[in-house]
């Protein structure tokens, strides 16, 4: 039987969702991109995203790369991001936590929110040069294969989490059935651990340790994630840094519940 089609929610400005969808493939790794490279990202037509870049240009929240055709984002997009940040104490209030956790096993520590199917990173600092120095506030990693983003879903509640997987397995393909086994293990050992470990899944030399940072009310989730060079994060030094994350979340919880306004930046397109 052919299932119902879902009601068009008529709130639901698809020029608008269109644009911010344009803004979100600009990253720290891609700071400048093209028309077609934006299309391609998006899955839009070349000149439907012509005709957004024109827009974003028109308010300044695109530019152009000076003797280039690509483009970058404008200050606007800056100012925004620290209209965020400000509007989240919790990411100052975590930090001098997260330094002193840093500092002590000599990796890096991250406070990460969803943004669609990514984690972007809302607070970050290091205890060692010797990690991926390239993400740092406002990085995104792939909730898939990251343990911020493993952390968030194991915090999710079931019906929840199994929507949100079942969303990524569509996006990731064929890549999901790599993917989801070492996923489902991890959430195996969080059930016993009460934290997430993950082993080169981001990047090969990279081990990370994560935990969810759930609201009181259970409305609203982050993740706390610490992350370090293979040699040195070894399967003791995750379990000692998994513990301290545990208590950090703990700590941080009753500021989460107070100054988070919302639950999850989700993508409707």
């Amino acid at each position: 039987m052919k299932k119902p089609a879902k009601p068009k929610d008529r709130q639901h400005i698809t020029a608008l969702a269109k644009g911010l969808q344009v803004l979100q493939c600009f990253t720290t790794s891609n700071p400048e991109m093209g028309i077609s490279e934006l299309a391609r990202a998006t899955g839009m037509p070349q000149p439907t995203v012509w005709r957004i870049c024109h827009t974003l240009q028109d308010l300044g929240f695109l530019v152009q790369t000076p003797g280039r055709t690509t483009l970058r984002p404008g200050i606007p997009v800056l100012s925004l991001g620290y209209a965020v940040l400000a509007g989240l104490p919790i990411a100052d209030m975590a930090l001098p936590h997260m330094q002193t956790i840093a500092s002590q096993y000599e990796g890096a520590v991250s406070l990460g929110a969803p943004d669609g199917l990514n984690m972007v990173y809302l607070q970050r600092c290091q205890g060692s040069a010797i990690i991926l120095a390239d993400l740092r506030v406002g990085s995104r990693v792939p909730m898939a294969t990251s343990a911020t983003g493993w952390a968030y879903l194991a915090g999710l509640a079931l019906d929840e989490r199994e929507k949100t997987m079942r969303d990524i397995g569509k996006a990731l393909g064929r890549q999901w059935d790599d993917v989801k086994p070492r996923l489902m293990e991890a959430l195996v050992q969080f059930e016993k651990n009460g934290f997430i470990v993950s082993k080169g899944s981001l990047h090969p030399r990279i081990n990370s340790v994560a935990v969810p940072l759930v609201s009181a009310d259970a409305s609203t989730v982050l993740s706390i994630s610490s992350g370090g060079i293979s040699d040195i994060f070894n399967a003791s030094k995750l379990t000692k840094i998994g513990e301290e994350l545990k208590a950090l979340a703990h700590k941080l919880m009753p500021v989460l519940s107070s100054s988070v306004p919302s639950p999850a930046i989700r993508s409707r397109l």
